[in-house]
């Protein structure tokens, strides 16, 4: 007799919940995956502009090589050739100084970028030294639950090296300030990225808007595994049954806005901590919610500035420039059109925090562009259009009072789980960590649900 195909609903249509719904089909379950809006994604969301009539991000996605977890995942879901592959990078400072990291294949991982890095003109050669014995410190002590900032502070670390290195680095990676960033998140960039490598500092840029990767694609390839997709579907609370004292609850339904319920063996609930917030509370559990402490996750935004030119920028065939002394950080000529490029604006809460409603689009537009005629020595660039987009909760705050005090994926449910790049992945709040929370909670249902009865 055949056993009864065990199921599986998923809230969440973002890259936690695509990566659990990916591995849960894989291993036999009948998924369910249950999306609010009309499309998946989550944050690697794309948005129509109509003057250029042209799908947009809201916000410009990386992968670095470091990122194991979501390059598999675009493997098995065929998504890998929307990417395109750059093993530099290149750097650019107001003071027009060029200088591009690069692995040298003769060295040890952890010691391939020490030749670019040395020959960095941002520092004098003793900063760069020092800065260099910095990184192979920190990415090898054990560190306290600090801030990078108090990190910083102890070791003495000059004005000159967290302005010209540190705070671009902290920026990119966390977009948060180092004064509120946990050192042991900045470590986990430094142990991932820089000590490992070419492949590790590998950097994937999307070549077609995020919809075509992460909703066209990605829903075309879930549904060949018999994955069924639900749009606008939004939960409105939880059914569940009480057990033995002290145990945790069992989900008996899932109720939509709609009215419409679902019934499953199992449950995952990959969602943001503040929606996850709002089912609870709604479902009677307020109190798994102060379990979870979703009080503490601090929302992080980040700004794209999308610019239309009248020339190129970046030399030919590059993709991407890092960019530093002004308020942009990250220059990217995504998408395959001629002379569109992005410039990211990360922690846009601490640094815009005054103008995130005051200042207009073309404020922020012109300022860039001005960063860019002075970094790339371009004074006759003129701007033909803009628009800028911003993420509100692109991200959580990684303060050390929350990073490494994340909760688990399981512990909330007996028969569920709950995924996000907020919960503890090891990973700060990246398209990595998400992948990473998916496949755990997938992968920690499926194990428990194989485990005889007691």
């Amino acid at each position: 007799m055949t056993e009864t195909q065990k199921t599986l609903s998923i809230i969440g249509g973002g890259l936690a919940g695509i990566a659990a719904a990916e591995a849960a089909c894989t291993r036999g379950y009948r998924v369910g995956l249950f999306e609010r809006s009309g499309v998946l994604g989550g944050r690697g969301a794309s948005l129509f502009e109509p003057t250029k009539k042209q799908w947009i991000d809201i916000g410009q996605h990386l992968i670095l090589g470091c990122c194991t977890k979501i390059l598999a995942l675009n493997r098995r879901l065929g998504l890998e050739n929307f990417f395109a592959r750059s093993d530099i990078i290149p750097f650019a400072t107001l003071k027009r100084q060029h200088w591009t990291l690069t692995a040298s294949s003769f060295l040890p991982k952890r010691w391939q970028l020490l030749p670019s890095f040395l020959a960095m003109p941002v520092l004098p050669f003793c900063e760069r030294l020092r800065t260099g014995l910095l990184l192979k410190k920190l990415g090898g002590e054990t560190l306290p639950d600090i801030t990078i900032a108090e990190w910083f502070k102890q070791h003495n670390v000059s004005q000159n090296a967290l302005d010209a290195f540190w705070l671009p680095l902290i920026l990119s990676s966390l977009s948060e300030m180092p004064e509120y960033a946990a050192a042991k998140a900045v470590q986990k960039v430094i142990r991932e990225g820089f000590l490992t490598g070419r492949e590790g500092m590998s950097i994937h840029i999307p070549t077609v808007p995020l919809r075509t990767i992460y909703h066209d694609a990605a829903s075309k390839a879930l549904a060949e595994r018999d994955v069924s997709l639900h749009h606008y579907k939004r939960l409105r609370r939880l059914h569940w049954e009480r057990n033995n004292d002290g145990d945790p609850p069992t989900i008996t339904a899932l109720e939509f806005s709609d009215g419409a319920f679902e019934r499953s063996d199992h449950y995952i609930l990959a969602i943001p901590p503040f929606q996850l917030w709002k089912v609870l509370e709604a479902s009677d559990l307020t109190c798994c919610a102060e379990q979870l402490g979703l009080e503490r996750f601090e929302p992080g935004a980040i700004t794209t500035v999308h610019l239309w030119l009248d020339r190129p920028v970046l030399r030919s065939g590059r993709r991407c420039c890092a960019l530093s002394g002004g308020i942009g950080q990250f220059l990217c000529a995504p998408h395959d059109v001629e002379n569109y490029y992005t410039v990211v604006i990360s922690a846009a809460h601490r640094l815009l925090e005054s103008e995130m409603t005051t200042g207009g689009s073309a404020d922020f537009a012109n300022r860039i562009l001005e960063q860019l005629r002075t970094t790339f020595d371009i004074p006759a660039l003129q701007l033909l259009h803009s628009r800028t987009t911003t993420c509100f909760d692109a991200i959580f705050s990684p303060r050390p009072s929350i990073y490494v005090q994340r909760p688990e994926s399981t512990g909330l449910f007996t028969n569920g789980a709950i995924a996000g790049d907020w919960t503890q992945t090891g990973f700060p709040a990246t398209m990595e960590g998400a992948v990473r929370s998916g496949l755990t909670a997938a992968n920690t249902v499926i194990e428990s649900a194989s485990e005889p009865a007691a």
